[in-house]
Parts: C-alpha cells; structure tokens; sequence
C-alpha cells in the first residue's frame, strides 16, 4: 500500500476562548535573542505557544538546558489549552504584512519519504546539504517531548490550483480560527479539513501511485534544520521499533505547512555573494578560465536556452555574463562550483552572501567584489531535479515576518 509524503493527522488547538494573537508565535528559527526576549518581556501577554518553546538563538547557550526542561514541562500541561483537535489538515490562509496572501496546507511530512543525506532523491528533498552543527542542537527538543509545534514551511512543485482544487467553497464554511499574529505579523483564517472526500483528493496528490500527473515534489523553504532534526531522531528512535511500531509511531511524522511554489505569498529572494580580497576583472578573468576548462561559455547577451546571469560589481564597474552549457542546472550552481576551486587556490580571499543588493553595491570596492545573482522560485525546483544540491545559500532566508508562525500542535508520544 503506498503512502503519501504529506498526509493527515491530528491537530490540536486551543480551546475557543483562546485568540489567536494570544497563541501563535513568530518562527523560533527566524528571531534574535533580543527579539524573543522582548516578546518574554510581555509576561502573561506573550504568545501561548511560546512556551512550549526554545528559539534557535537560545540554543547552546549555558541556560539552553533549564529552557529546554521548561519548555518541556509546560507541553504535559497543555492538555488544559490545546482542548480542540483537527483529525485531518488545516487550510489556511495568511495575510502577510505587506498584503500579499499565502494560500497554505497544514499537515504531516512522513520523515520515511525526506533525507538529507547528500544525493538522496526523496519526495520530499533538501535543497542543501546540512552539517551536523546544524542538526544535532536540535536534537533535544525531540527527546522527551510531548508536543510538536512547527515554523517549517515546505514549497511544491504544484500550481494553488492544483493544490487547492478540493478545497473549493471551503471559505463559505465555519472557521478553525481568525485573528490578527503578534510581531506585526499580518493576520491569518484557518479552516477543518475533515471528511474523507476531500482528504483522500488531497493526499493522493503528494502520493507517487495515485498523482495523476506526478506526485508533488516538496522542498523546505523555512525551517529546514528542524526538518532534518525530526528525520535524525526518527532514525535514532526506529532502530528500537519493531515493524508494525515504524508504520505508526507518532515520530515518523512532523508537522509543517505546504504551500506551492507559484504563491504571490512565497518570495525567494536570491542570496548575493561578496568575494572579498579580489577586484572585479580579474575574478571575471578567473571566471572565464575556470568556466573554459568546465565545458562552460559565458555569453554577454541573454538568449532562452542560457541559464541566468551573473552581475560582476566593483565600484562604478559592472559586467553580466549568462553562463551556457556544462553539467549544472543553475547559473549559482556554477559560481558556487567556481568558488569553491578560486578560494581554495586564494586563501586570503573569503566569500560571505549578503540578501540586499544596495548594502552589496556599497561593499563592492575597495579590494571586494560583488555577484549579483538572479534566481527566483522557479530555480528552486528546477535546481532540484538537476542537480544533488542547490548551492548553499542560493536563497536568502524568509523576514522574520513572513515566515510560518507556529501555531498548530500535534503529539509525538
């Protein structure tokens, strides 16, 4: 029997009485130590659900062990909050602070169908190789947790449309939940997704025996470590199990939201790199020989088969190129490849990837030279499929602002 990457389950919610300004909480991977502390600061005001927390910016930090042991005993409390429970996924729809409107399902990724082990080729994929530095912090806030919230924010390859499609009128039906997200965070809807009709139209998309046209290929946008850190106690927790204790532990499975791919909600922003310790022309000199010896041309015109351009920057000075040809599927695939062999060769020159390209501009002189780079969400996939990995860091990270807010829960044990 096949089983879907992205499935139902339940979820639990406060009970009524509960706003959901009061509960939901910014993304814990997305917020400073500053500004979690700030929302601490608001004592019985803060965010519910922030106490079932430990931020990324706590982590490894001397007091990381008494959070996590807090954290943890307010989820064997919660059962007096989380009074209501969703036994399918939730529809959603947030309004984020500038308007626009991300279109979202939330359910559960089944861990046996994600790894991000390099060239892995799983329905659910890693966009980039991750180190254990990475993980392993978060490793224990599975182990002896009773509670599962979530910031990850899986993409599709799927059009809303196809996405959607069961879910048509579900906006003329009662609400799940309404209300304004704290930190500025814009406002959200939620709707039940419940009967079996629609459930079964909806999984069949995310498995590979039942797409009609492919199953839905999913990628992590936002949370991506603790998507990897679910998969790696998952691992640890299985060998333990016998069969029919792998098929249904609670554990298997991880709460996340999808979203697709083509969302106005979904913006990747490409992650700029500045090369440090080299002027503009001769890193492009560098480039082209490097590129030469790849199988790799560099046009200065854009043409359709060419991949996207790069943007040298060096002060006053700037240079596209189109990179053609070669075995990479991205334009960043290829400078990321470039660099790797141009810093090993150079070791005062280092690299560091900056999101904005105004501050780029201002930093790209004086010995330091800028590349602009110009994927969009389409890469994303299309990076996927070509490739093992996408280069590290071709996307800058979602704002704070726009990331998933963690509001549903599920238990894990």
């Amino acid at each position: 029997m096949s089983q879907p990457c992205f499935c139902p389950g339940e979820l639990l919610l406060p009970g009524e009485p509960v706003a959901v300004e009061r509960w939901a909480c910014p993304s814990a991977g997305a917020l400073s130590r500053e500004s979690w502390q700030e929302l601490e600061a608001r004592g019985e005001n803060a965010p519910g659900v922030m106490r079932l927390l430990v931020p990324d910016a706590l982590l490894q930090r001397v007091e990381t062990g008494e959070k996590l042991a807090a954290a943890k005993a307010a989820m064997e409390r919660a059962g007096d909050t989380l009074t209501r429970a969703v036994q399918g996924v939730v529809y959603l729809e947030r309004t984020l602070p500038d308007g626009r409107v991300r279109r979202g399902l939330v359910g559960l990724v089944d861990l046996e169908q994600y790894d991000f082990a390099q060239g892995s080729r799983t329905p659910v994929r890693a966009p980039q190789a991750l180190a254990a530095r990475q993980v392993l912090p978060r490793l224990d806030r599975w182990e002896g947790a009773a509670l599962q919230s979530s910031h990850i924010l899986l993409a599709a390859d799927k059009s809303e449309a196809e996405l959607f499609a069961p879910l048509a009128n579900i906006q003329k039906e009662a609400l799940l939940y309404e209300g304004e997200l704290s930190y500025g965070g814009g406002s959200v809807k939620g709707w039940a997704v419940e009967d079996t009709a629609r459930l079964n139209v909806l999984t069949a998309l995310f498995d590979a025996e039942k797409a009609p046209e492919g199953a839905a290929l999913l990628a992590p946008v936002s949370g991506g470590e603790d998507l990897a850190a679910a998969r790696a106690f998952w691992v640890l927790l299985r060998e333990e199990l016998d069969q029919a204790g792998r098929e249904h532990h609670p554990a298997r499975f991880c709460l996340a939201e999808v979203c697709s791919i083509q969302s106005p909600g979904l913006h990747l922003a490409p992650a700029h790199r500045l090369v440090m310790g080299v002027q503009g022309l001769p890193l492009l000199a560098a480039f082209r020989t490097w590129c030469a010896g790849q199988g790799v041309r560099l046009e200065d015109e854009p043409a359709p088969e060419r991949l996207r351009p790069l943007c040298f920057v060096y002060g006053a000075w700037q240079r596209k190129v189109w990179p053609t040809g070669g075995r990479w599927p991205l334009a960043a695939a290829v400078l990321e490849a470039f660099l790797q062999d141009y810093l090993q060769e150079n070791p005062a020159c280092f690299t560091d990837r900056i999101s904005d390209e105004t501050e780029l501009r201002e930093l790209a002189a004086d010995g330091n030279t800028g590349i602009l780079l110009s994927e969009t969400n389409e890469d994303l996939f299309r990076g996927l499929c070509g490739g093992e990995f996408l280069p590290l860091g071709l996307f800058a990270p979602l704002e704070a602002r726009q990331q998933r807010y963690e509001l549903e829960c599920r238990r894990i044990r």
